[in-house]
């Protein structure tokens, strides 16, 4: 059960909790997209859940690097999105 921290600041936490977990579905599609083919249940589900992600940071990045390297640049944009919530955090003296 969650304290009563977290739902003292859920508009922290959960914007954190979800990159965290768009974070590693990024990697995990990146990791299988080399091992699997995209026919696999498990790889169609993947791609439906992080398409919007990859869509918007595809439309920022030039047409020249392949569809993994538009993976590696979404993952680079969350981490950062995920710093700069943390940093809201500690600025205003809440631990995560």
């Amino acid at each position: 059960m969650p304290n009563a921290s977290f739902l003292a600041y859920w508009y922290l936490q959960l914007p954190s909790l979800i990159l965290a977990a768009l974070i590693c579905l990024l990697l995990g599609r990146l990791v299988l997209s080399f091992a699997v083919s995209g026919g696999n249940p498990v790889m169609r589900i993947l791609t439906a859940i992080t398409k919007p992600v990859v869509v918007a940071v595809g439309a920022m990045t030039p047409r020249i690097v392949p569809p993994a390297g538009v993976i590696v640049f979404a993952v680079a944009w969350l981490v950062a999105a995920r710093t700069a919530v943390l940093w809201v955090a500690m600025a205003t003296g809440v631990r995560l």
